[in-house]
């Protein structure tokens, strides 16, 4: 099946490989929400033969039924606001030397690599003050940029796609971010 799911003991690893899982699930997610190109079917290859029934999919949950693939949709509550939410989640890009590539700061598949970027990031610190800094902005991050939006996100596409790998996909963040707000709680 498609699924790369995280080790069941998971809870067992030592810090460094519970990283590196969760890094590869951000990065799996994340190129999950992409529009179905190249990167898509690198890290799923199965489904190949689906290409153009994927991209019909994509657009037609995407862009023709307006499930928004943006966070801070599913955050603000006027425009005043979504412009803060915006200015802040830069303000956590800029403050680890990331910028974003066309698309807006709050694309769900931008935030999730953000998450796997930081996670690299505090894996790359080791056990020194950076390494803190790492895990603070994580848990931040998530908190007010990932786990509620993309939780909609999710519920909303298991509610209306009719391909098997956007349900499973939705199905499977809908999964990680509870696990992720038990991780990140500690």
């Amino acid at each position: 099946m498609i699924k790369k799911e995280m080790s069941s003991g998971s809870a067992l690893l030592n810090p460094a490989q519970a990283g590196q899982e969760r890094m590869l699930k951000y990065k799996t997610l994340a190129v999950a929400f992409l529009y179905p190109d190249d990167n898509l079917f690198g890290i799923f290859p199965d489904i190949r033969p689906d290409r153009e029934k994927l991209q019909a999919e994509y657009d037609r949950l995407f862009r023709a039924k307006e499930i928004w693939l943006y966070t801070t949709e599913y955050l603000a509550e006027n425009e005043f606001q979504r412009a803060d939410y915006l200015a802040d989640i830069m303000g956590f890009y800029r403050a680890f030397g990331m910028d974003t590539n066309k698309d807006r700061p709050d694309a769900l598949p931008g935030v999730l690599e953000f998450m796997y970027y930081l996670i690299f990031k505090e894996q790359r610190a080791q056990a020194t003050e950076n390494a803190l800094i790492c895990l603070d902005a994580q848990k931040k991050f998530f908190t007010q940029y990932v786990y509620a939006p993309a939780k909609k996100i999710a519920e909303t596409i298991i509610a209306q796609a009719q391909n098997s790998f956007y349900k499973e996909m939705a199905e499977e963040l809908l999964e990680f971010v509870e696990s992720e707000k038990k991780v990140l709680a500690r």
